[in-house]
């Protein structure tokens, strides 16, 4: 990671919080209104979520795009308030940006289902969505936004039949950052257990194969 700026400037796109500490990791989108003279952000919450489980103390990790860079810190919950709903965060001790990609992203146009796991495995639900690109470390997709915060578990499952293949491959992975455009657009980056793993030696052939080097492939 290389250090960034130790502030993310105001009218910035949206900051996104993950919490470990609660049960399903939840990621909360959050919006920057300020910096304290402590150099704290001040951040507005969403007002149609329950988030009585937010409390002083709390650890948390914020992700933000900020001109197409994925930008990461971690912090502290310093403050809560109530009327409007808005956080207070510690000053980042350090802003890191997202490393590059190992493999470029193709363009494709695949329909496939996302099952968001529960932190014990359970599928919480059955999710339709269509994948924009795709390459051997993760994908992007986009589901309708009422299926928020359902799919926000970061753990996911997803499978989808990759063009030229007779058979649906399935991917684990996690919510790298969300887009809240019309549509809400999530970028994912896939767990294989190891190279040797089904769904791996699946995207690896697609990806090596002429057949990726198509632009715009559909299916």
């Amino acid at each position: 990671m290389n250090t960034a700026t130790p502030h993310l400037p105001i009218g910035s796109n949206s900051i996104w919080l993950t919490l470990p500490s609660t049960p399903e990791n939840l990621l909360i989108q959050t919006y920057l209104l300020g910096l304290g003279a402590d150099h704290s952000l001040l951040c507005a919450l969403p007002e149609d979520r329950e988030l009585d489980f937010l409390k002083s103390g709390i650890p948390c990790k914020g992700r933000s795009s900020i001109d197409g860079e994925i930008y990461e810190f971690e912090t502290v919950i310093q403050e809560i308030l109530t009327k409007p709903p808005t956080i207070r965060l510690a000053a980042p001790q350090s802003i890191s940006r997202q490393n590059p990609r190992s493999f470029p992203r193709l363009t494709v146009n695949l329909t496939g289902a996302v099952r968001p796991l529960s932190d014990k495995g359970h599928i919480l639900a059955v999710l339709p969505v269509r994948l924009s690109n795709l390459s051997p470390t993760g994908c992007q997709f986009s589901v309708t936004p009422s299926a928020w915060p359902i799919v926000s578990s970061l753990h996911l499952c997803i499978s989808c039949r990759l063009p030229g293949f007779h058979h649906h491959s399935k991917f684990s992975g996690s919510i790298e950052w969300v887009d809240p455009a019309k549509e809400l657009v999530l970028g994912v980056k896939f767990l294989f257990p190891s190279t040797r793993d089904a769904a791996n030696q699946d995207i690896m052939g697609w990806y090596t194969s002429q057949r990726a080097h198509l632009v715009n492939t559909t299916a």
